[in-house]
């Protein structure tokens, strides 16, 4: 079982998991996101690859249009 943080809320899962299956696990839609883990920016091709483990702080931060 990990335990990380996610835009500043605590989340516990049961296993250990990639990016890519925390955002699915969160109903994140993946366009226009961007991932940070432990302050270092994730790239979208590393996402399925870049495990996370207990104690991990993520931020998830989605881009918006304005005028």
């Amino acid at each position: 079982m990990i335990t990380i943080q996610v835009n500043d809320k605590t989340q516990t899962f049961l296993e250990n998991l990639t990016v890519y299956q925390l955002i699915g696990q969160l109903n994140i839609q993946t366009n226009g996101i961007a991932v940070a883990v432990n302050n270092d920016v994730i790239s979208k091709p590393n996402w399925e690859t870049r495990e996370l483990v207990d104690q991990d702080n993520i931020l998830i931060i989605k881009s918006t249009q304005g005028g």
